[in-house]
């Protein structure tokens, strides 16, 4: 009678075990927010897209891993910048590869595919939606590594990216039209 009473016991307690804690300590907190996601109507190129690039929630959600409370309000679009490129540097070698850069837009675009889930029922629409993203997603990172990867060695060195960026604002520069006045 003992042994069945221990047996039960235990079987209850491993169920207890097994279903965990109602309130998991320890675990990251989850915070409901929109990412920027790159489109096609934009016709820009990764490293011009500014709001990409300096799309806050996206680098604080990885600096959060990094640095306590870092405060993104003081940086400078610079900083922004070089932090969106080290904490996309999954293998920490200070370059970018094809991989890597999906997955910074990937993780972007996970958050919204997570709210079209829920209320979308059609998901053979919902694949060909992605597998349409997925693609241009991969020609936009092969015209990054094509114009800026200089070395041609399949990675996007932190130099390479900076250099890019600057070409692109100074096309962009260029391509103003010059404020002229005429004097009377």
């Amino acid at each position: 009678m003992d042994i069945k009473i221990y047996t039960f016991l235990l079987y209850i307690l491993a169920l207890a075990y097994a279903r965990g804690p109602h309130h998991p300590r320890g675990e990251r907190v989850v915070r409901r927010h929109v990412h920027y996601k790159p489109s096609r109507q934009a016709n820009e190129k990764l490293t011009e897209d500014v709001n990409l690039l300096h799309d806050k929630e996206h680098i604080q959600e990885h600096l959060e891993d990094l640095i306590s409370e870092p405060d993104l309000s003081k940086m400078t679009d610079e900083e922004l910048e070089f932090y969106y490129f080290q904490v996309h540097d999954s293998d920490k070698n200070s370059k970018l590869d094809g991989l890597e850069i999906l997955q910074a837009i990937l993780h972007t675009v996970a958050h919204e595919d997570e709210d079209v889930h829920h209320e979308n029922e059609n998901k053979e629409q919902l694949l060909n939606a992605n597998s349409n993203d997925l693609n241009y997603y991969i020609a936009l990172i092969d015209q990054v590594l094509n114009e800026d990867d200089i070395d041609m060695d399949g990675y996007l060195s932190y130099s390479e990216y900076v250099a890019g960026r600057r070409q692109s604002r100074d096309r962009k520069d260029i391509n103003r039209a010059p404020v002229v006045r005429m004097i009377p």
